[in-house]
């Protein structure tokens, strides 16, 4: 088995980018692959507790997010330090998430067999 992780970095409201990367975690996931997610900048704001993007006329893809350990995707990591810099906490999320300072982002890097971003 191979590990995969998908990095997101866009805003969910601006283009189909964060979308794009969670249908991607997803296809790898269901090919019996190791899914990891990376959020990092913007795309922190996916996982806010209590948002609708309904009103931006398309589909809350956002709620896919808590059915990701449906496929077998148990690891949803931060950035530290995006989170410093949007004045984020965790505890604002909708979703566990497992914070990465900047070492900690290198390690899982490396761990890795494929590392995709869009």
């Amino acid at each position: 088995m191979k590990s995969f992780l998908v990095i997101c970095n866009e805003s969910p409201f601006v283009d189909a980018r964060l979308k794009e990367s969670l249908d991607m975690a997803l296809i790898f996931a269901a090919i019996d692959q190791e899914v990891s997610l990376l959020l990092q900048g913007n795309a922190l704001f996916a996982l806010l507790a209590g948002q609708s993007i309904e009103d931006l006329n398309i589909k809350n893809y956002l709620k896919a997010f808590g059915t990701l350990a449906l496929y077998d995707i148990d690891h949803i990591y931060v950035c530290a330090q995006s989170l410093k810099d949007l004045g984020i906490n965790e505890s604002q999320f909708a979703f566990d998430v497992v914070a990465l300072d900047e070492n900690a982002k290198r390690t899982l890097l490396l761990k890795q067999h494929q590392v995709v971003t869009l």
